[in-house]
């Protein structure tokens, strides 16, 4: 039985600035600017190293029209090594590339086909003269497309295996622009085998067979929420089976975020040390890639108060950072405090003093079963009456109670260094 083996991709995003990051070294900067084509270059390896027979880039292959010369012909070349080796390349266009901002300054090489605007275009793969599958995909003709695309999925040939290909928000997803929205319902309506999908960042396979539907989400994070691993799927497709999807991550920095506790570590010394020998873990953890990691540091420690103070939680990172200088993998790091003091909560409840009477306050608040006044309060900055942030739900609500609880005592109580 004849097999069709291809790369799903989507949500280059090259060019892309990396967001959220102040203070960046010039060589960790170049690394990190680097890191979209990087990863699409890793990508064509894979592709050469396996000998799929397509790559398919589900949209969003630039991150918007201000795109540099420079990036569009390093993604010419590694279109190039894919072609050259005989591997066609199928690209529709997404909101951030649509069509209509699209550069013909340089011409595309031969057995790259990119979708139209207007219609689904269907487009056979051949092996040894043979029609081993037939791809099927449209383009945004512009940045808002509003309508549901899928209905234009039609007349497929059943007779070798089909790949939908559409840059679309499933169900409705909060996190991005709601583009070419449709449901899992109407996907699974055509007789496709393989929706290739893009828009969506994080790798997810919604369904696994009659019709797969899946997501690669992104091959390279650009800030925290897009952390973890990051890559494309390897896909095999056989008429009538079940296909075989294989992760494999691509990414060139990994983006983690994530705890440290420092619980008695009661000297900057003991701190630095936690923290460098966390990150060492983490490099470990991902192979060769260079890492961006946000540790927010939780425990009981005597630094406690300093760590509070975000011009010494930015010299401790200088610090810290000193121990990779020079490495094969280059690092960079953001802190956050959550620490708590020594003090003994339950010990001092039972005092009969102005801190047992202040924390009898907040514990009456953060037992109540709706803090609803305490929203009431937050009205102006949260919600519909003129906030400019959506509104805290309870817990977290409670959770930021609970730390201004252990801010209080911080000044309260004495200084046990």
């Amino acid at each position: 039985m004849s097999r069709f083996r291809f790369i799903h991709c989507s949500d280059l995003h090259i060019d892309s600035p990396f967001k959220n990051l102040d203070g960046v070294d010039a060589a960790m900067r170049d690394r990190l600017r680097a890191a979209t084509q990087q990863a699409f270059a890793n990508i064509v390896t894979l592709a050469l190293k396996e000998k799929v027979d397509a790559v398919i880039i589900a949209g969003d292959v630039f991150d918007g029209e201000d795109k540099s010369l420079q990036a569009q012909f390093r993604f010419k070349r590694e279109l190039e090594r894919l072609t050259g080796a005989g591997i066609p390349a199928f690209i529709a266009h997404g909101n951030h590339d649509p069509l209509s901002s699209w550069s013909e300054t340089l011409n595309w090489p031969a057995g790259v086909h990119v979708f139209p605007g207007n219609a689904v275009a269907s487009i056979p793969v051949e092996r040894e003269g043979q029609v081993v599958a037939t791809i099927y995909g449209i383009s945004y003709a512009k940045k808002e497309v509003l309508d549901n695309l899928v209905p234009l999925f039609s007349k497929i040939d059943p007779a070798v295996p089909a790949v939908g290909v559409l840059h679309t928000n499933v169900g409705g997803d909060k996190n991005h622009d709601n583009y070419a929205p449709c449901k899992l319902e109407d996907l699974r309506g055509v007789a496709v085998d393989y929706w290739a999908l893009g828009h969506i960042h994080a790798p997810q396979v919604l369904r696994d067979a009659h019709p797969a539907v899946v997501y690669s989400g992104n091959p390279q994070a650009r800030h925290f929420k897009e952390g973890g691993e990051k890559g494309c799927y390897l896909v095999t497709l056989a008429k009538g089976q079940a296909p075989d999807i294989v992760f494999h991550a691509v990414d060139t920095v990994r983006y983690v975020r994530t705890v440290l506790d420092v619980t008695g570590c009661d000297t900057w010394n003991a701190v630095a040390a936690a923290i460098q020998d966390a990150c060492r873990k983490q490099l470990a953890a991902i192979g060769e890639r260079d890492l961006v990691v946000e540790w927010t540091l939780t425990g009981r420690t005597l630094r406690h108060g300093d760590l509070q103070d975000t011009k010494q939680l930015a010299e401790l990172r200088d610090e810290v950072l000193t121990e990779f200088e020079g490495g094969a993998q280059s690092v960079w790091m953001e802190l956050e405090s959550n620490t708590s003091g020594y003090y003994d909560l339950d010990a001092l409840r039972q005092g009969k003093d102005f801190i047992a009477d202040v924390i009898a306050h907040y514990d009456g608040v953060l037992d109540a079963d709706d803090p609803g006044e305490w929203q009431k309060v937050l009205e102006p900055v949260f919600g519909e009456r003129g906030g400019r942030l959506p509104p805290p739900d309870a817990d977290t609500l409670k959770a930021w109670i609970a730390q201004a609880r252990d801010v209080t005592l911080d000044h309260l109580m004495p200084d046990e260094d």
